[in-house]
């Protein structure tokens, strides 16, 4: 089973993400620091694009408040149908795209990129063509969010590292979900994304990961990054 097929079945039967209607809260915390640094006007008919849109609920929140057109990209065909079936926008675009391939979008086009735990199971090429098409699309006065994996402080995900190698440099095929994601040291994310955008926030935090009735504690990166050429 390779990443996108398991992601088909989570979304027609979840174990791991929420299908909640409400905005993800750290993807809040980045848009009240956006406000509250005055750094994009919300409010100026901007852009967004949401990379791993899910069932679509941080890019309905973008829309319904601050009227930003929104492109909402997932490649479950399940998480699509739900966001248009849930929340369904006429400034929102939903479609079925893979982020590992180059966006249809124009040059500077887009105001804000949201990236909530979807770049981490690209592999190295997919990875590669994602961060040159988001440095592509941003605008000089464009700000990304991540948030990702992190290697630090997360000894589960080290040891999966070790005994379940991804075949790429720190990747895991989790053993009991035979997927393959990627985890990020602090040092290793910036010298990646920094050939491409430039990183002026990084935030540690620990969370909660349900799996059936179990729930696994993991180590998150929360990573704010503006364009070079701001």
């Amino acid at each position: 089973m390779n990443n996108q097929q398991f992601w088909e079945q989570e979304y027609k039967k979840s174990q791991l993400v929420t299908q909640s209607h409400k905005p993800q809260k750290d993807f809040l915390r980045f848009i009240k620091w956006i406000k509250n640094n005055k750094h994009i006007n919300l409010y100026s008919g901007i852009t967004v694009l949401d990379l791993g849109c899910g069932v679509g609920r941080n890019s309905f929140y973008m829309a319904d408040n601050y009227d930003a057109k929104v492109h909402g990209w997932d490649f479950s065909s399940d998480a699509i149908e739900k966001a248009q079936k849930f929340h369904s926008h006429e400034l929102i675009n939903f479609q079925m795209r893979d982020i590992g391939e180059k966006f249809p979008l124009g040059d500077n086009s887009v105001d804000i990129i949201l990236d909530v735990t979807a770049s981490n199971a690209l592999n190295e090429k997919q990875r590669s063509i994602y961060l040159k098409e988001c440095a592509r699309v941003l605008k000089p006065s464009g700000f990304m969010y991540v948030r990702t994996l992190a290697k630090e402080g997360d000894k589960n995900a080290q040891k999966m590292v070790k005994e379940f190698p991804g075949g790429e440099y720190d990747t895991y095929m989790h053993p009991q979900l035979n997927v393959t994601e990627r985890i990020f040291s602090g040092p290793d994310f910036k010298e990646l994304y920094n050939q491409y955008l430039e990183v002026v926030r990084m935030e540690r935090k620990t969370g909660y990961q349900a799996f059936g009735k179990q729930r696994y504690k993991r180590n998150y990166w929360n990573i704010y990054i503006k364009n070079k050429n701001a």
